[in-house]
């Protein structure tokens, strides 16, 4: 859900600094559009699996570059899907390409935090000794 809100808002910034600046190509405005919905996402993405009190600065960043990219990714796989969306009776899509991109955006940033989460807590699990330790 903030993942959502959060690419929705990315969409709103990016598409008042297209406007600010005076954008005029497509180009920009989709490039814009991406990035925008993509960090949204991602920030959200990594809020959520954010772990301050077991985590160094290269783990921390590692998981910011995967989500952050994961949430672009997912914004122009969201767009490519929505884009082609119609109705079989009317000449107009029944939802915008750009619901599409925030929708991408966030379920595959969040994918790729599940992913990282689990492939990082799979390789770093502590094996179990033979010997009971009593003080845990």
């Amino acid at each position: 859900m903030v993942g959502v809100v959060l690419s929705m808002t990315g969409i709103a910034v990016a598409w008042s600094l297209f406007l600010f600046f005076g954008g005029q190509s497509i180009e920009t405005w989709l490039s814009s559009l991406f990035f925008g919905a993509g960090l949204g996402a991602g920030i959200a993405a990594f809020v959520a699996w954010l772990h301050l009190d077991r985590e160094n600065s290269l783990v921390l960043g590692l998981t910011a570059v995967v989500v952050i990219g994961s949430g672009i990714a997912g914004a122009w796989g969201g767009y490519e899907y929505g884009s082609v969306q119609e109705v079989e009776c009317c000449a107009m899509p029944t939802v915008s390409p750009v619901y599409y991109t925030a929708l991408g955006s966030a379920v595959v940033a969040n994918i790729a935090g599940v992913a990282f989460a689990s492939a990082r807590a799979f390789l770093t699990r502590k094996k179990p000794t033979r010997f009971h330790n009593a003080v845990h």
